[in-house]
C-alpha cells in the first residue's frame, strides 16, 4: 500500500498545473473578448461623434479635416486602434447629394477599413472591423451661431 501512494504522490501536483494552465488561458480568452467588445464599442462612438459633429459644423475640407482629427485622437485613445497618416478611414456623406449647407437633410459618418489590434501573448493577432456609419439630422451647419462661435467646431 505504501508503494502505492508514493508512486501517485506527485499526481495531484501535476494535474493542479494542467488545470491552472486551461484556466489561465481561458481566462485570458475572456479578458481579450472584453477588450475586443471594447474596441468595438469606441468604433461605434467614434462614428456617432463624427456625424453629430458633423450635423453642427461647416461642410468644408478644413472643419472635416478638424473632425477627422478630434475623431481620430478618440479611437487611438485605446492603444489598439492604429489608423495613421490615411485619411479614407472616416467619410463624410451629406443628403441629399451635393447639397449646401443650407439645404442639407442629413449627414453620415462612416469609419472603413479599421484594425484592431489584439494583445494575446505569444502571437499578435489583428482584426478588421466592419464599417460602423452613423447618421445625424442637419443641425446648425455652421462655426458662428447668432454671432457666436460654436464651441464644438472649434
Amino acid at each position: 500500500m505504501r508503494t502505492s501512494l508514493r508512486q501517485q504522490s506527485g499526481s495531484a501536483l501535476v494535474e493542479f498545473a494542467l488545470s491552472l494552465t486551461v484556466y489561465f488561458m481561458a481566462m485570458l480568452g475572456v479578458i481579450e473578448f472584453a477588450r475586443f467588445m471594447l474596441i468595438v464599442n469606441t468604433a461605434v462612438e467614434a462614428s456617432r461623434l463624427a456625424s453629430r459633429l458633423a450635423s453642427v459644423c461647416d461642410t468644408g475640407a478644413v472643419q472635416q479635416a478638424r473632425i477627422r482629427e478630434r475623431v481620430r485622437y478618440f479611437v487611438e485613445a485605446s492603444g489598439q486602434i492604429v489608423v495613421g497618416t490615411r485619411n479614407d478611414w472616416l467619410v463624410f456623406t451629406y443628403s441629399p447629394a451635393n447639397c449646401t449647407q443650407a439645404n442639407c437633410t442629413l449627414v453620415e459618418a462612416s469609419l472603413n477599413n479599421l484594425q484592431a489590434q489584439l494583445l494575446i501573448p505569444v502571437s499578435a493577432i489583428t482584426l478588421p472591423l466592419p464599417a460602423y456609419r452613423s447618421a445625424q439630422v442637419r443641425e446648425a451647419m455652421s462655426n458662428v451661431i447668432a454671432g457666436e462661435v460654436n464651441s464644438d467646431c472649434g
